[in-house]
């Protein structure tokens, strides 16, 4: 394992302790957790999902889409998702996520996450979005391909983290900086490096 790869899987320890290289698997949280259907996520992508999912979590704001269904609606909301957005899971999965937009969401915004979808790649735009009750919240939006074994995109998973205020980039003073970090890192592609050389050592 190189010092970087080292460094980054201290990192993933530091963040989800429950997380146990060993055995592959975490603690759950209590609440729901999403299953997929029917569908083989290869095994990084499985281990970002189990850590979402993991105990001491389960603020964590996440939705989960598959793009084989139509309009490439939600199929997955978490709890952070539903107590963030102030709409029931029922309300939300079947949807698809233009439902959070308003009056004053950014076309350019929505474009950039459309575009990614297209040429299913990832990407983080700041956005301007809407809850139930029809307040404006800023959140910083990751969005990233999910794929099983032969690199086929099967879901994408997108992450919000609530910011202060509009603006690009994502600042470490922010709340909820600590939980998107490490899908910062997915996006990156650096979590996978280190996922894989992690799964090397099994």
């Amino acid at each position: 394992m190189t010092s970087v790869a080292s460094s980054l899987l201290h990192l993933l320890q530091s963040l989800f302790p429950s997380y146990e290289p060993t055995s592959g698997s975490t603690s759950p949280a209590a609440g729901r957790h999403f299953a997929p259907d029917k569908k083989q996520l290869c095994e990084k992508d499985c281990i970002i999902l189990d850590m979402l999912s993991s105990a001491g979590h389960e603020n964590v704001c996440f939705c989960v889409t598959d793009p084989s269904l139509v309009d490439n609606p939600i199929v997955f909301a978490s709890d952070g998702f539903c107590a963030f957005t102030g709409y029931l899971a029922t309300e939300i999965e079947g949807r698809n996520c233009r439902f959070l937009q308003g009056p004053d969401t950014n076309a350019s915004d929505v474009a950039q996450i459309r575009d990614a979808i297209q040429t299913e790649t990832e990407t983080s735009v700041n956005l301007l979005n809407y809850r139930k009750d029809g307040t404006p919240f800023v959140n910083e939006f990751f969005l990233s391909p999910l794929r099983d074994d032969d690199h086929t995109i099967i879901y994408y998973i997108g992450v919000q983290c609530p910011v202060p205020k509009s603006g690009p980039g994502q600042m470490p003073a922010n709340p909820g900086y600590v939980q998107i970090y490490i899908i910062t890192l997915f996006s990156l592609d650096i979590l996978h490096i280190t996922l894989s050389a992690f799964i090397a050592l099994k």
